[in-house]
């Protein structure tokens, strides 16, 4: 099938990141990170949440509706208190997850707008693990472990399994819906609980950005996921 045209097209830069950085010299050597004591319950909520995510994946690819319509329910919900290290580090997981599923579908997809996608995810996401290593250099600070990053991991490997289980007929729509439920998520985490609690100018200027490519990636899954109706009897 021919790429389609008039899909949402962007490019991530370096050039905010040294604005930042020529903004705010003090906080790129050391800020004292800020922890703000909120109620534990988002990264538990989205861990319970996912079956839920992959069963919407699921009758997405076989009912032909466009999965991921709906803003996603947790943005209200409180978040824990993480340091500059880990909130790169759960960005880092996200990343990676991205960019095993992109690999994947750059393989597996037979629409040839499906793999152009994927490919775009898979430059974008590297791009961003880029900025993550001028992050760490500048802000001083390595990546640390936490509850959150270990759920984001999980919830990766979940994915990748439903991909891995989906026979290649269904492969196309069952990548855009598990793109779309996993963006939407991770917006929500970027609004509740990354972007809240970087200190740092830097790192602000970093997710917001990253942020920005998040909501095209989502547009443009949406965008394709619509080539997909049902199919007589389908479903995964």
């Amino acid at each position: 099938m021919p790429e389609s045209r008039g899909a949402p097209r962007s490019r991530m830069g370096m050039g905010a990141l040294a604005r930042g950085s020529r903004l705010c010299p003090k906080r790129a050597c050391g800020a004292v990170e800020r922890r703000r004591r909120m109620p534990h319950g988002i990264h538990r909520s989205l861990g319970r949440a996912f079956a839920l995510f992959v069963l919407a994946f699921a009758g997405a690819a076989g009912c032909g509706t466009d999965a991921g319509e709906r803003p996603g329910q947790a943005a209200e919900e409180p978040s824990e208190p993480l340091t500059h290290g880990q909130i790169l580090a759960v960005v880092s997981t996200l990343d990676q997850g991205e960019i095993a599923a992109a690999d994947n579908a750059r393989i597996r997809a037979s629409d040839n707008a499906v793999r152009t996608y994927a490919q775009r995810i898979l430059a974008d996401h590297k791009e961003a693990e880029t900025r993550i290593q001028v992050l760490q250099a500048m802000l001083r600070v390595q990546q640390e472990g936490s509850e959150l990053q270990a759920d984001v991991r999980r919830q990766s490997e979940q994915a990748a399994e439903l991909l891995r289980q989906t026979p290649d007929a269904q492969f196309n729509a069952t990548y855009l819906d598990t793109q779309i439920g996993m963006h939407q998520r991770t917006i929500t985490l970027f609004d509740a609980q990354l972007i809240p609690q970087a200190e740092s100018l830097e790192l602000q200027t970093f997710l917001r950005d990253l942020r920005e490519e998040l909501t095209k990636h989502l547009a443009l899954a949406r965008y394709l996921r619509k080539r997909y109706p049902t199919p007589p009897g389908g479903g995964i």
